[in-house]
């Protein structure tokens, strides 16, 4: 389903649109009164909406900056052709009679509006009203911006106003102020909504591929064999309830299920998922997605193997403990993007950046010195002090202090690492 979040006539024309192309049956419309309910609208659409399109630039930036990640999120945006016909129904108006006044806008971005005044070959004799400041999202305030309309109107550097946002029009229009609404140009729309439509098919095709989750007993418990196959059996059954799938085989060693990517994601969001060690015996789920059975299953087993060697973070169901880890392909795709990245500001190898990453999942960040971080790299301590220095030199290390020795010895730097800054989750 797309969600469509909007006030009632740019969502009444949107519905009109889509049922024109064929789209209607799976929008699902929220409307709001005031532009500040956005945050409330796209709270209850997104159990059922992967991906949500707004009427306007407003309640987007509102959106994201609520917090809502702008990855399944669009907007219809207001193209030249919408500032075309808003600018020829003023020029036409009997009050300018073929003349162009000078304009203030709040419904486009700087560039947007200087393209169209550059096609139209008009001196650039007009004002753009940000609706954020210093593109802080929380500075959105929609009576800054009508101030904003009013203060250019009295000191004489514009003559009509232009808005997208109806408070903007109701207020300036009940003063008197010359505005004129701007609204969407069909086609925008359209394409707006066919572009919502193909992100959709793509995010119902991802959330369909393939998920084997493979459980296991914890290497760690103690507990006999039998009582083990009992403990696995239940345990497997209470784990697949509740990330949904069927279970296709339960022996001495290990439980195998099958779902799929969207099940996996949307359980595992809602588990808080903690880095705490595990007390008592505990059962170790790895989870596998892939374009089939076969490689996702592969994935799921490398998943299981990586859980000795990487933080452990786990969730609990009705008092039993599971060891998670989990290999996404696409995962993998940006955490290897971002490895790059911050090799590229490290003018280190990619490899250095993920080995770090691993080391920091048991080395303390906030507080550590070279040797120690020799030891957990496995490398010289004069080469952890080039590279501690090297960090530091990026702004990626400082140091926080002196170690105390019992022993006789010059005290070591203790180092901290912004895990943040390089792109780790931080612990």
């Amino acid at each position: 389903m797309i969600g469509v979040v909007g006030p009632d006539d740019t969502v009444a024309m949107i519905e009109r649109v889509a049922e024109e192309i064929g789209l209607d049956s799976i929008l699902v419309v929220a409307k709001y009164k005031s532009p500040h309910e956005t945050a409330e609208l796209v709270r209850a659409l997104q159990p059922v909406c992967p991906v949500i399109l707004f009427s306007g630039r407003l309640p987007y930036r509102l959106a994201v900056s609520a917090g809502f990640a702008p990855d399944n999120l669009d907007y219809i945006p207001h193209e030249g052709t919408d500032l075309f016909r808003a600018l020829a129904l003023v020029a036409l108006s009997k009050e300018y009679t073929g003349q162009i006044p000078k304009f203030s806008f709040d419904s486009m971005t700087e560039r947007d509006v200087g393209e169209a005044y550059d096609e139209l070959r008009l001196p650039g004799d007009y004002h753009v009203i940000p609706l954020e400041i210093d593109s802080e999202p929380s500075e959105i305030n929609i009576d800054r911006i009508i101030s904003a309309h009013r203060a250019l109107l009295e000191q004489g550097k514009i003559e009509h106003c232009v808005t997208c946002i109806r408070r903007v029009f109701e207020t300036l229009s009940a003063s008197k102020i010359p505005v004129i609404r701007i609204g969407h140009a069909r086609i925008s729309v359209r394409q707006a909504l066919l572009r919502a439509h193909l992100r959709h098919e793509l995010v119902q095709a991802e959330a369909s591929q393939v998920a084997i989750c493979i459980l296991s007993q914890h290497s760690d418990s103690n507990t006999h064999q039998k009582h083990s196959t009992r403990q696995l059996s239940k345990a497997a059954r209470l784990c697949s309830d509740f990330l949904g799938g069927r279970i296709v085989k339960i022996d001495l060693n290990e439980a195998l299920w099958i779902t799929t990517r969207g099940a996996i994601d949307r359980h595992l969001k809602a588990l808080p998922l903690s880095n705490v060690s595990v007390r008592g015996p505990a059962f170790i789920l790895g989870i596998g997605i892939g374009p089939n059975a076969d490689q996702a299953e592969t994935f799921a087993r490398q998943a299981q193997q990586r859980t000795s060697s990487s933080a452990t973070r786990y969730f609990q169901i009705e008092q039993t403990a599971f060891v998670v880890e989990k290999i996404d392909p696409n995962e993998a795709r940006e955490e290897r993007q971002s490895d790059l990245e911050t090799a590229r500001n490290l003018q280190v190898s990619p490899a250095v950046i993920r080995r770090l990453g691993v080391v920091f999942q048991e080395l303390d960040p906030n507080g550590f010195t070279s040797a120690e971080l020799a030891q957990s790299y496995s490398i010289q301590p004069r080469s952890a002090r080039r590279l501690l220095t090297l960090l530091k030199d990026r702004g990626f290390v400082e140091e926080c202090g002196l170690s105390v020795q019992h022993r006789a010895g010059r005290p070591q730097l203790i180092y901290r690492i912004f895990l943040d800054r390089m792109l780790f989750p931080i612990r």
